[in-house]
């Protein structure tokens, strides 16, 4: 759907300025300027004879302590840039943000302590460009999203690309708590190249931390919740860092899985846990014993047979027997909102999948297979109010779309005082990419199962989380350690801390990587929550704003026989000091520490060619890290939330170059744009004049490494630590 609320500033787009355009945000700094230059370089877009259009998100309307993070309905280019640029190609060689009241008058900058801008994702597209929101668990993937798998993925119908030149570009540079302040600026001869743009979209995530209850001048902090770590008179809203509350329901424990085929990852090590744990698989044992046997797998056994009973055995032996014993029939057994039973049968040719389901008879429920959120993007079976049922690929908080062919068949399907039970089968692999596949060597499933209040398929009235565990059918099944895993509002909680050397979140035990002790962060931030305890009144008294982006462009000359194009396309680099962890908490320094030496330290190491994102949009950047040289950086911005950022720091390991030192410049006062407390983060360019350090080289193995640093008198949630680069691949 078209937005209807789309105004757009057009200035200069047919020739000559009568007067020279400036910043809409001042002037900016740069991290690393050549002191040796005698002409320093400009951040002044209007120096450089660039236009602009202004471009505005569709409304956003919230309460105080509400999330608002969503991808916002399709903004229409101007005309006249769309038939300016028609068949040829835009070159954006910067940006500027800003969030607006839009009055009769003019546009009011909003204070960042009233809306916190935690991150956004921006998109300029053409017609043959889309986006889909998909799920990866490739690191490289998990930079489009703050270290999450699920990721708008950008990709391209035109059957013709043009070499060099994308038919989308991403804008996410600096983009969080110091988006208004640091430069999204490029040298001369680089840009962001986009052929015949029409349309914006933007998905912002801010945070509502107005207190309407003051109008004095500067911030003062209205209510928060006992999770926030705030101190007392903060010049910051404890809101911003997403703290989890009492409305946060958070639930762990150690998870046990079923083993097949050849052994257990973490084996059982006591009898008593091992009848426990079959239970808790869904193998209720119906007799128990302690063995010592060489013909059965060690550790925690359990066989089921034929005639219903089931018998949990722990083998004191250390026996190298497989689990499985080559079964090729599996039942298991999940009770919960929707109860399942799903039974494999690997001697029919294809293997048959057999799905019993039990749920209310007059509305719509359903499964989803291999999933912990919806945001896995999971195959679904769905059975409506009048027992028809159909596959789906559910979408993020959506309903997803429909899949084609259907798969499964309907065995039977009865109505019992209330309760429809339906039989379904289906072959074991999936007819499409999307249909599930059924594999016994996979014998453990996560699910989410719900119902709704209505028989057609719509928004959930409730749903849930488990997992359904395949046991052989008369053969030894292991019981197997998985590990403590839980959920977050029902979601299940994923976090990637990345052993050493690539993050040391994991060797410093950072509250972060682990459920029993996250309180605050991404995963208590979700769109339209409330970050206010239960018992906290809601103050539904609405503001109303945009972000505004300034776009700056030149036109675009392609290259000829004799000479190259005017600009370069800028592609697009990142990595996290967090190492896809997404995030981190800045921990509170011990107690009597002078607030000066208060310096919490990460690291993380990585090699150029992981660094790498390749979209849909951007072609020529496919398999080039097979080839050629490496690359020259030309932009290197970090970003970083909590009010106690010190520095980023990224360093040539290999020669034991710095390459890019960043410090945060933060406001003072209570005037926008230099509010108390915030900050903006000058980058670090490169370019062969105007002022900059030439461009360094970069192997495809070159070993780098950076250091981020933060003031630990105070505990923070959330902070980040990840460098939003841009450059050129060297063939």
């Amino acid at each position: 759907m078209m937005a209807c609320w789309v105004f757009i500033a057009l200035i200069g787009l047919n020739g000559a300025f009568a007067v020279t355009p400036t910043n809409m945000n001042g002037e900016y700094l740069i991290a690393n300027p050549n002191t040796a230059s005698k002409m320093p370089f400009s951040t002044d877009y209007g120096s450089k004879n660039a236009e602009y259009i202004d471009v505005y998100s569709p409304p956003i309307r919230t309460v105080y302590g509400e999330v608002y993070w969503t991808m916002m309905d399709t903004v229409n280019l101007p005309a006249e840039i769309v038939a300016r640029f028609a068949n040829k190609t835009i070159a954006v060689i910067g940006y500027e943000v800003d969030q607006v009241y839009v009055k009769p008058t003019g546009d009011v900058s909003v204070p960042i302590y009233w809306a916190y801008n935690h991150h956004y994702g921006a998109y300029m597209m053409n017609s043959h460009a889309s986006l889909e929101y998909v799920h990866s668990d490739v690191m490289q993937a998990m930079g489009m999203n703050h270290g999450s798998p699920n990721y708008w993925k950008m990709q391209s119908s035109n059957p013709a690309p043009l070499a060099g030149v994308p038919d989308g570009q991403y804008f996410s540079e600096g983009n969080g708590g110091e988006f208004r302040k640091s430069f999204h600026g490029y040298p001369a001869g680089y840009a962001q190249l986009v052929y015949s743009p029409t349309i914006f979209k933007i998905q912002p995530m801010q945070i509502d931390t107005h207190n309407r209850d003051y109008d004095g001048p500067g911030f003062k902090a209205g209510l928060e919740p006992r999770e926030s770590t705030a101190p007392p008179n903060a010049s910051y809203s404890g809101l911003l860092e997403c703290p989890c509350t009492t409305r946060t329901i958070k639930r762990w424990r150690t998870t046990y899985s079923t083993a097949t085929s050849g052994l257990c990852g973490t084996a059982i090590f006591n009898a008593s846990e091992c009848f426990m744990a079959a239970a808790r698989v869904g193998r209720a044992p119906t007799t128990t014993s302690v063995v010592s046997s060489g013909t059965l797998p060690s550790g925690c056994v359990v066989t089921d047979h034929a005639d219903g009973t089931v018998a949990a055995i722990f083998n004191t032996l250390q026996s190298s027997v497989a689990c499985g014993s080559g079964a090729k029939q599996f039942i298991g057994h999940l009770t919960s909102l929707v109860n399942m039973s799903l039974a494999l049968d690997a001697t029919v040719a294809g293997g048959r999948a057999t799905i019993t389901l039990t749920g209310p008879s007059s509305v719509w429920f359903g499964v989803a297979f291999n999933a912990i959120a919806m945001g896995d993007l999971p195959y679904t079976i769905v059975v409506d109010g009048t027992g028809n049922v159909t596959e789906h690929k559910i979408g993020d908080h959506d309903a997803g779309v429909q899949l084609h062919p259907t798969q499964v068949t309907t065995v039977s399907n009865n109505v019992v005082a209330g309760v429809r039970t339906i039989v379904l089968q289906r072959a074991f692999k999936g007819v499409t990419a999307d249909h599930f596949t059924f594999d016994p060597a996979q014998p453990t499933l996560p699910m989410l199962d719900a119902f709704g209040a209505g028989p057609q398929l719509a928004y959930h009235k409730a749903r849930t989380t488990g997992t359904i565990a395949l046991a052989a059918v008369d053969a030894a099944t292991c019981i197997c350690d998985a590990g403590t895993h839980g959920t977050i509002d029902g979601l299940g909680f994923r976090k990637s801390c990345a052993p050493e050397p690539t993050g040391d979140l994991l060797q410093q035990h950072n509250p972060t990587c682990f459920i029993q002790t996250y309180q605050g962060g991404l995963s208590c931030c979700h769109h339209a929550d409330i970050l206010l305890d239960a018992d906290q009144p809601i103050d539904n008294r609405t503001d109303e704003y945009h972000l505004k982006f300034r776009f700056w462009f030149q036109d675009y000359v392609p290259p000829t026989p004799t000479t190259p194009a005017s600009h370069q396309n800028l592609h697009r680099f990142y990595f996290q000091t967090e190492a896809y962890a997404g995030e981190y908490d800045v921990v509170q320094c011990p107690a009597g520490t002078p607030s000066s030496e208060c310096v919490q330290e990460i690291s993380a190491h990585w090699k150029v060619r992981d660094m790498v994102n390749c979209d849909g949009f951007d072609v020529d950047c496919r398999n080039l890290t097979g080839r050629g040289t490496g690359i020259n950086l030309v932009y290197a911005g970090g970003h970083c939330h909590a009010p106690s950022c010190l520095s980023m720091e990224l360093y040539n390991v290999d020669t034991g170059e710095l390459l890019c030192r960043q410090e945060p410049v933060f406001g003072t006062g209570t005037a926008v744009f230099d509010e108390l407390g915030y900050l903006a983060l000058p980058p670090c360019l490169w370019g062969a004049d105007e002022g900059l350090v030439a461009p360094v080289l970069l192997p495809w193995d070159t070993n780098l490494m950076s250091i981020k640093r933060n003031n630990n008198t105070y505990s923070h949630y959330g902070e980040m630590a990840s460098w939003q680069m841009r450059g050129v691949f060297v063939e």
